[in-house]
């Protein structure tokens, strides 16, 4: 599937007379597999211009792309070739949404004669180690009917001491039914209770205070009560700080994390929201979205189109060291 986007270019861009149209890029992937695909030769027709995909199926042209409509195409070996038609406007950007390519038939009767032999010697392996298992369980038997008759060491038993029994707060086991995750999980209770103390405050661009507060006010108040730690104040400078480390992977975000997310129109590529990550794709921040309920502190899920779609990354603080 390719879509091809037109956007206009605000402000100095506007004064550009040469033929040029950056951020023209967009990733290839396998249409059957959807795994990105390396090496991949996309090409514009008619100009010297062409470029490879990386490892992980990117790829982008920084040259500039002359004004008018293209032809690109996209080959590889034991791939069939995709073509699609760009027009280069000045005054406007091309985004292209992904590219699939399909494998050939020799590609795809190759693979399956791969997998079918793959799995044909993991049912092998699996035999032997089941056989093997056998006769170790039989040596181990002898063994233990042997020593029974004549035991050569002297074995004591002793009672092992009762563990107390662990107990937790009412506050705890209420966010763990909100967050879907066994109440054993939640081990820093001062978070959970400065969140319940602040859950449901309204949000107020700019706020800091239980009478209303914006989003990196929320972040700075709970690193600060719950981490003894103060961090900056905005959003942008939170992502900005040289004591970030930053990371995309979601299944990478542990309890603590900030959460970082873009904005939409005018303020699409702009990092303009941030939250804190509590586990099971759950996360706290103060919002100005409703989403079914009163915007300001609450929980929401990064599972959600809205919220996925706008996660930019998230980040770890290494001054928590």
């Amino acid at each position: 599937m390719i879509r091809i986007l037109f956007f206009p270019i605000l402000g100095l861009f506007f004064n550009i007379v040469s033929a040029q149209n950056l951020n023209f890029e967009s990733v290839v992937l396998e249409k059957s597999t959807s795994n990105p695909v390396e090496g991949a030769i996309v090409a514009i027709e008619e100009t010297t211009l062409a470029v490879k995909t990386n490892e992980e199926g990117i790829f982008k042209f920084e040259e500039a792309i002359p004004y008018g409509e293209h032809v690109v195409t996209v080959s590889k070996e034991n791939y069939e070739t995709e073509y699609f038609l760009i027009e280069s406007v000045e005054g406007k950007r091309i985004l292209v949404d992904k590219i699939t390519m399909k494998i050939t038939k020799d590609e795809a009767s190759r693979r399956k004669k791969l997998e079918k032999k793959n799995k044909k010697a993991n049912e092998e392996k699996i035999k032997e180690a089941k056989r093997n298992k056998e006769k170790k369980d039989k040596l181990l038997a002898k063994k233990k009917k042997r020593l029974k008759k004549k035991n050569t060491v002297e074995v004591i038993y002793d009672s092992i001491p009762v563990k107390p029994e662990i107990t937790y707060t009412a506050t705890q086991k209420k966010y763990a039914k909100i967050l879907e995750v066994p109440v054993e999980n939640l081990t820093n209770s001062k978070l959970y209770e400065f969140i319940d103390e602040w859950m449901g405050v309204t949000y107020l661009m700019g706020g800091a205070t239980k009478e209303g507060i914006d989003c990196s006010s929320f972040t700075q108040r709970l690193y600060t009560k719950v981490y003894d730690l103060y961090i900056e104040r905005t959003a942008r400078k939170q992502y900005d700080s040289k004591s970030i480390d930053k990371f995309t992977d979601k299944e990478k975000l542990d309890e603590g994390d900030l959460m970082f997310f873009e904005g939409m129109g005018a303020n699409k590529n702009e990092i303009t929201h941030v939250g804190v990550y509590l586990g099971n794709y759950k996360f706290v921040h103060s919002t100005s979205v409703k989403q079914g309920r009163e915007k300001g502190v609450k929980i929401s899920d990064l599972r959600t189109d809205f919220w996925s779609k706008r996660f930019v990354c998230g980040g770890w603080r290494t001054d928590l060291e």
